[in-house]
């Protein structure tokens, strides 16, 4: 095998690749990037953790058609460092050697044989969608996704789209994020199923991450194909696959808040400033300990957002358009103002039941539900 890269075109293929190496060390396999060259100018990067994987197809001239793997972390650190175009050529006794100019690497590469054999997934479900619509929703609502949770669902994002929407939703216990798009252009396509079934899956918040990496052109679109257990993301010359988290998601929809006593139309941006402010107090520690919740008491007009510890204190008093019952309720401050920091929206009306009820956030119309947001309390104590 023998390859010659543009430097700039193999880096942008390597850097999205790496999300996809796996980071444990009992399979060296999982450690490589498989570099396939079987066109007289096109080159394939793999990598593949057992979960996730990535395919990227980069122009190259191929001067021997072959296939090697070779350690990710080196040859990404290796190419780096080179000057300009790089030669890699793979010799008979297992050695690659990466030529640039008047410098030269050599490193040991294993037989592609022993990787997985990963086929391309033949979905029976997708949809199209501008890149800027996947984006918003997966990081409005990937704050609230869980890390660790029994309940395995809970671990990923919800995903439910049909023919003109994309619902996405996640829950980790103590918050909820819920992130809904109309458009008419956001359409099912290559249907084996029933027309008019949805398209539902749930997502592990890793491979999330990975996701947001790919989406840089919000004007152009991505094709997602979904099979039986996994996922596919077509973004230009990348493919990005992952396993999806088995069974049902939870329903949902019994924790949002109801019937409630109090609400407060506040602006978003004030409300979150007041926020960043307490968050200096609130993570203020002792003996290792958090000890100051973020407390938001509503009476006359006002949102007062307060936080004390032993040794500080901090308060604002807010503007609020209030409806209701005076209440006065608490927060851990870093769980709330990640809500507030994904919302684009001037205002928000915040909607409130008791003490020891979750406050949900949603849109000034009534008639939007283009997000829902809520959050559950801390108990506040006499000492507060």
């Amino acid at each position: 095998m023998k390859v010659i890269f543009d430097k700039s075109e193999l880096i942008a293929a390597i850097t999205p690749a790496m999300g996809a190496v796996s980071s444990r060390r009992d399979n060296p396999i999982l450690e490589c990037l498989k570099i396939t060259a079987t066109a007289p100018d096109m080159c394939r990067i793999t990598t593949y953790d057992n979960e996730k994987g990535f395919h990227i197809d980069i122009n190259a001239k191929v001067i021997k058609e072959g296939c090697c793997l070779i350690n990710a972390q080196r040859f990404f650190g290796m190419v780096k460092n080179m000057p300009s175009d790089i030669t890699l050529e793979c010799k008979p006794d297992m050695t690659a050697v990466l030529t640039s100019e008047r410098s030269t690497y050599e490193i040991q590469y294993q037989d592609p044989k022993y990787y997985p054999n990963i086929t391309e997934i033949s979905g029976r479900q997708s949809f199209t969608l501008k890149q800027s619509q996947l984006k918003d929703v997966i990081t409005q609502t990937m704050f609230a996704v869980a890390d660790n949770n029994d309940r395995l669902q809970l671990n990923g994002a919800y995903f439910v789209v049909d023919n003109g929407y994309i619902h996405v939703v996640a829950l980790d216990g103590l918050r909820f994020a819920e992130r809904m798009i109309h458009d008419e252009k956001i359409i099912k396509t290559n249907i084996e199923v029933a027309i008019d079934t949805e398209v539902r899956f749930i997502i592990p918040k890793k491979s999330l991450v990975e996701v947001i990496k790919l989406l840089e052109d919000p004007d152009e679109e991505i094709t997602v194909v979904k099979a039986r257990r996994h996922v596919m993301f077509k973004v230009k010359n990348i493919t990005f696959h992952t396993a999806l988290i088995d069974g049902d998601y939870i329903e949902y929809r019994r924790f949002i808040p109801k019937n409630e006593t109090t609400t407060a139309v506040v602006n978003t941006a004030a409300v979150r400033d007041s926020l960043e402010r307490a968050l200096f107090i609130t993570e203020y520690k002792e003996a290792g300990r958090l000890k100051a919740p973020v407390k938001l008491n509503f009476y006359d007009g006002v949102l007062n957002v307060s936080s004390v510890s032993s040794s500080n204190k901090v308060q604002d008093e807010i503007p609020a358009e209030k409806e209701g019952s005076d209440l006065e309720i608490g927060f851990n401050c870093k769980m709330l103002l990640d809500t507030f920091r994904v919302l684009e929206c001037e205002k928000i009306k915040l909607k409130l039941t008791t003490p020891l009820s979750a406050m949900a956030m949603v849109p000034v119309d009534d008639n939007d539900d283009s997000f829902l947001y809520f959050t559950f309390p801390t108990r506040i104590t006499e000492n507060f």
